[in-house]
């Protein structure tokens, strides 16, 4: 997703900006043929706001987060996605026992069979509430729930590589650093130890890389950071800054310790990563950029070209309306519309169609 300092404005502020909702969508003269997106699924409003994806690696199913931060009145959940494109409720996820609310958004499957999905509670109290919560599952079933990590400020993607999950934290909200964001990295078996209970940034050990948003004027100076995560095939993991599109390469040594911490791309067309997604194949990484409803890819010398952008639009078409989360199953891109407008986004007002979209890949 992903989420926007702007949003501390009301939403009644938004409406009455005098924005304006098309019906349609306009391709950018960008956009090369073949790439344009189509309509995967149009979901109901009890999954107004959807988020984050992952496969099912023994189903193949898709695993996706509603966190309906558009529409509260509904609670946040997990739906599945089946090969055939068939929706069904998945799972509840538990409330908050002092916000009375769930926000789940990044998610993956553990080594251990178990999904982990990040509860943002960063909009119901900013206080490090947020968590990361385990989905306990038996036979290809979620049967409960545990906190495994508490104390996240804007827990957001969530990924695992070996026995280690890496979650990235949007905000830290540092009185005298903003735009401070990071990603932490927690051990399975200390997870399985108790809930592992994370001190305030920066000083947490479980804290292995730091960011910084560079504040731009086009995006009204957004300090929203580090947001989707992905590993290549070499084992490196990769994250963009949501405000500036910042993107980052994080390498390891044998032991797991992070040896460098390197932006490799910064600037245009791309100045905001939400979601991202590494085809293993050719460790090129697709971007979610929600500011300019469009799809990069992200070659591994840091070259950056758009697959699809597109203007304004309520998605009804299949078009691009803000999106946040990309994931590549079989030869199609799967990509999630969050659709929560704020400030320098193309995207103006929330509407009443929650979309996935799709796009054939050349493989």
């Amino acid at each position: 997703m992903r989420v926007p300092s702007a949003w501390k404005q009301s939403a009644a502020v938004l409406m009455l900006a005098g924005l304006v909702v098309l019906g349609g969508c306009e391709a950018q003269p960008t956009a090369p043929q073949g790439a344009k997106p189509s309509l995967l699924l149009s979901l109901d409003d009890k999954y107004n706001t959807p988020d984050g994806m992952t496969l099912d690696p023994k189903t193949g199913d898709i695993i996706l987060s509603c966190p309906n931060f558009n529409d509260t009145k509904y609670p946040g959940v997990l739906v599945k996605i089946d090969p055939q494109n068939t929706l069904t409720h998945y799972f509840d996820m538990p409330l908050h026992p002092e916000t009375g609310k769930a926000g789940p958004m990044g998610l993956d499957f553990g080594p251990d069979g178990n999904l982990y999905v990040a509860d943002n509670q960063y909009f119901n109290d900013k206080d490090h509430k947020s968590r990361l919560i385990r989905v306990n599952i038996k036979d290809s079933k979620p049967v409960g729930a545990d906190v495994v990590v508490d104390g996240l400020k804007l827990s957001n993607a969530v990924i695992w590589k070996g026995n280690n999950v890496y979650v990235s934290d949007t905000f830290f909200d540092l009185e005298d650093k903003p735009g401070a964001s990071g990603i932490y990295c927690i051990s399975l078996e200390e997870m399985n130890a108790g809930c592992v209970k994370l001190k305030a940034p920066p000083t947490d050990p479980h804290l292995i890389a730091q960011f910084q948003t560079t504040p731009l004027e086009h995006r009204h100076k957004e300090l929203a950071g580090a947001d989707g995560l992905t590993f290549d095939s070499k084992g490196n993991l990769y994250t963009g800054n949501f405000g500036d599109g910042a993107f980052s390469k994080i390498a390891f040594d044998a032991e797991g310790k992070v040896t460098s911490n390197t932006i490799i791309h910064n600037g245009q067309p791309m100045t905001c990563v939400d979601g991202i997604f590494c085809d293993l194949a050719n460790d090129e990484i697709y971007v979610a950029d929600s500011e300019k409803n469009a799809i990069h890819i992200v070659s591994p010398d840091g070259k950056v070209r758009t697959l699809w952008q597109n203007d304004d639009c309520d998605g009804s078409d299949g078009r691009l309306d803000q999106p946040c989360e990309v994931l590549i199953r079989g030869k199609e891109l799967i990509i999630v519309n969050f659709d929560w407008p704020f400030p320098g986004l193309k995207n103006s007002e929330f509407d009443k169609h929650h979309t996935l979209s799709v796009i054939p890949l050349d493989k």
